[in-house]
């Protein structure tokens, strides 16, 4: 059951700052049809059709928001097509509306608890833009479930076996000690997080070790440049390229007090291949 006591809406889109007349609809559907609703400016700068970085910032920061909280995703490049419009429930008991286009590959089938496409037009907004789905279906499901509606409401069962995946390139040699990866994530920093996953030094369901100090060869567009493994920016000399394991439990590719996209000439989608 959802907590009604929270009532919180999430909003992830890639309108940016001259898209804030687009989000200031979608709260004014939410409002009006449910106005004790708290919403969150969860992020706005995606950019734009970024399938990869919505995924990324949704997949990483979505746990530490209370049980019962609603996020609604409008990263949605095919809008208006015959893509699907999803509202899930995970095992954690959050909800997640938006459509099927690899943003809900983050979670793996044993996290979804429900899952249901949205074909219920009783619960739109009307008339419905072809072009602004964010608005007219999303924005007033979600203020529909925080107000009771359970998610039968809202359409049939959707088959997980149909839930669009990323293609977010992740392989590892063993015997080589390579690892070839993408970028899924590049901060203000210009820091670029990879799609490893660590925990602690330990590359996760793998039997690969990063110590302190190791060197690592990194080949970028036909190009290798070589940094060190270290806990933290200061081990290395500034300017100096570095791997360490970031606050949200990834690789991070970087550069001592620099911009290691910029310098290295890397975006978030580009595979890129590592040698330890």
């Amino acid at each position: 059951m959802v907590d009604f006591n929270q009532k919180i809406i999430c909003l992830i889109t890639d309108f940016g700052l001259k898209g804030q007349h687009y989000i200031a609809s979608m709260k004014a559907v939410i409002l009006s049809i449910n106005y004790s609703i708290r919403i969150i400016d969860f992020s706005h700068h995606i950019n734009p059709h970024s399938i990869i970085e919505a995924s990324y910032v949704l997949k990483t920061t979505y746990k530490y928001f209370p049980e019962g909280t609603v996020f609604i995703i409008v990263v949605d490049p095919g809008v208006g097509s015959s893509r699907e419009v999803l509202v899930l429930k995970t095992t954690s008991n959050h909800y997640f509306i938006g459509p099927n286009n690899g943003i809900f590959s983050v979670f793996f089938t044993d996290k979804i608890a429900e899952c249901r496409v949205i074909q219920n037009e009783i619960f739109f907004n009307k008339p419905i833009s072809p072009t602004f789905h964010g608005r007219d279906i999303m924005a007033p499901i979600g203020a529909h479930l925080l107000s009771g509606i359970p998610l039968e409401e809202f359409g049939p069962i959707f088959n997980l076996e149909k839930l669009v995946k990323l293609n977010d390139f992740y392989k590892i040699d063993n015997e080589e000690n390579a690892i070839t990866c993408s970028i899924q994530y590049v901060d203000s920093f210009g820091n670029g997080i990879t799609n490893i996953p660590m925990i602690s030094n330990k590359i996760q369901n793998n039997i690969l070790t990063l110590y302190e100090s190791t060197n690592i060869s990194v080949k970028i567009k036909e190009k290798i440049f070589e940094g060190l493994f270290t806990s933290h920016y200061e081990n290395v000399p500034i300017g100096s390229i570095l791997f360490l394991v970031g606050s949200t439990g990834f690789l991070e590719l970087s550069i001592n007090q620099g911009n290691a996209s910029k310098k290295l000439d890397f975006n978030v989608g580009d595979i890129i291949e590592l040698k330890l």
